[in-house]
Order: structure tokens, then C-alpha cells, then sequence
């Protein structure tokens, strides 16, 4: 079971991205298929209480605005009532995708978030946290350079847990 900080615990992200939550070697798909083959892993795994509905959240947020940050990196995200909890992945593909970011780069790498619509402030603190890593262009290339979930559990470790 995770462990999900409450308001008073300090967010660390290993709590959230775990081994099995990190794939480093998905194929390169279009934007809509990736973001369905992630909420398939994140289903089979055990971490979405409802696939439709989650999926469907994820890709209607999708629609309102690319989540594509920038450098390589989206940070798809949804509130959806299709998690009973908080959680979220990193996801590599093996070719870069046209996601729609900002600079037009394809994305390579996305940190996903879903989470509950009643757990707005704790999905919003996570945001943030990627969002200020993601600044550090160490941290997005050691993301890029570690070989397995676990290469990339320790970069989180090493940049996230502070």
C-alpha cells in the first residue's frame, strides 16, 4: 500500500512514483494512444478504480490545453473520480511524440498525475514539484540516462526528496 502524505506530512514524490509506476520503454504513439496506453498500465496495475472514466478525464484536459511543458516533457494530469487516491507515473518512450508543447519539441518523457477531485490541493502540490525539477536540465537528463524504474525512483530520490 502507498503511503499518501496528508496536508501535514512534507511531500516527498518517491511516495507517489514508485516502481511500478515508472515505464522507461513505451512505443512511440500519438498523443491519444500514449495517454491511453499509460491509464491501461496504471489499470492493470491496480491503480485506477475505473478505466473509462479516467481516461476520459485525462484526455478531455488534454483537449482544453496540451500539457506538453516544454524540453521533451508533458505532465499529463486530470482530477477524475476514476482514482480513489492519489498517483502518479513516469513514462519514457522510446522515440519522441508530438505532444503540442510550447516550444514544439516531441515529448520523450511524461510525469502523470491523477487524482481524486476532492484532492485538488495535494495534486496541485505535486504539480508544482515537477514543475520546479523540471527547470533543472540535470534532473530531466538524468531521467533520460537512468536505464530501469528503479534508475529513475533514484533520480527522484537524489532531486526530489529534499
Amino acid at each position: 500500500m502507498l503511503h499518501v502524505p496528508t496536508d501535514g506530512d512534507a511531500m516527498r514524490l518517491t511516495d507517489l512514483f514508485v516502481p511500478q509506476t515508472v515505464v522507461t520503454d513505451l512505443p512511440p504513439l500519438t498523443k491519444e494512444a500514449l495517454l491511453e496506453a499509460v491509464v491501461d498500465d496504471f489499470d492493470r496495475k491496480g491503480f485506477v478504480a475505473d478505466r473509462a472514466t479516467t481516461l476520459g478525464d485525462l484526455l478531455a484536459r488534454e483537449r482544453v490545453m496540451s500539457t506538453g511543458v516544454g524540453n521533451g516533457v508533458a505532465i499529463p494530469h486530470a482530477y477524475t473520480d476514476g482514482v480513489d487516491r492519489l498517483v502518479a507515473g513516469v513514462y519514457r518512450t522510446v522515440a519522441g511524440v508530438a505532444f503540442g508543447a510550447p516550444d514544439e519539441a516531441d515529448v520523450d518523457v511524461l510525469f502523470v498525475v491523477l487524482g481524486p477531485k476532492e484532492k485538488r490541493q495535494e495534486h496541485i502540490r505535486v504539480l508544482a514539484k515537477i514543475s520546479r525539477l523540471l527547470n533543472h536540465a540535470e534532473f530531466r537528463d538524468d531521467i533520460r540516462r537512468a536505464g530501469d524504474s528503479a534508475g529513475v525512483i533514484a533520480v527522484l530520490k537524489r532531486f526530489g526528496d529534499r
